[in-house]
């Protein structure tokens, strides 16, 4: 009967929730082993993410989502974007995220509300890919983004002013932060097309498919970028 009701609880199709994550159990390294990641569902005995890198099955984790505050426990399973945790919950602990959960469902959510000049957005596919002028890359994730700008969680720590692409947009890099670091875009983004103009190139995404084809083994899933691979192209 608790499975249903876990079940039933759940939260599903969560794009407006973002937050952080810890692989492992070490010190906190911002670009190492601590990042930015978008919820995508939740209930009290786990919850999915995107995620620039993904962790190895079993990997112990620890998030942090606003709504929901902390929560730990292990990697269940990957998927394309990023993976689920099972949480490791006592009963108070397991009461205390449902209270949460329902309080989110009840609160109007609109997902932004910022007003200033240049709104920030959460874009629908916060996975992307992220290259220096030398050809190096990476997956990204773009925590939000603006006509002018974005801010990035990704497996290293760049130098404030050096140049990346994100997706296809050329932009400098002018703030890092905890779980990333801010692009400043060296042109101005058209708001209509500009989610398209960050998603990662076709060609880059078959190159990765290839890779992935050729060294994986036979049973391990096609992942888009697992924490053991270098990202490299």
């Amino acid at each position: 009967m608790s499975e249903i009701l876990e079940q039933d609880a759940a939260i599903h199709g969560i794009g407006t929730v973002a937050g952080r994550y810890l692989i492992g159990r070490q010190t906190m390294n911002p670009g190492v082993n601590l990042f930015a990641c978008r919820l995508r569902s939740i209930s009290t005995g786990e919850f999915t993410v995107v995620a620039p890198v993904i962790p190895t099955l079993g990997e112990t984790i620890s998030a942090s989502f606003g709504p929901f505050g902390t929560l730990k426990g292990h990697v269940l399973r990957q998927t394309d974007e990023g993976f689920a945790v099972l949480l490791k919950l006592d009963p108070e602990a397991r009461l205390a995220l449902s209270m949460r959960m329902k309080a989110f469902r009840n609160r109007a959510w609109t997902g932004l509300h910022e007003r200033r000049a240049d709104r920030r957005f959460m874009p629908r596919e916060p996975r992307t890919v992220i290259a220096r002028p030398d050809g190096w890359a990476q997956p990204c994730l773009i925590v939000d983004y603006s006509t002018s700008g974005a801010a990035i969680s990704a497996a290293f720590q760049p130098d404030v002013g050096e140049v990346v692409s994100i997706g296809q947009v050329t932009a400098e890099v002018v703030r890092l932060f905890d779980v990333g670091f801010a692009v400043r875009f060296f042109e101005k983004q058209d708001a209509g097309d500009i989610e398209s103009r960050l998603e990662a190139p076709e060609d880059w995404r078959r190159a990765i498919q290839h890779f992935r084809a050729r060294h994986r083994p036979a049973d391990e899933p096609d992942l888009f970028g697992t924490h053991d691979w270098s990202g490299t192209v």
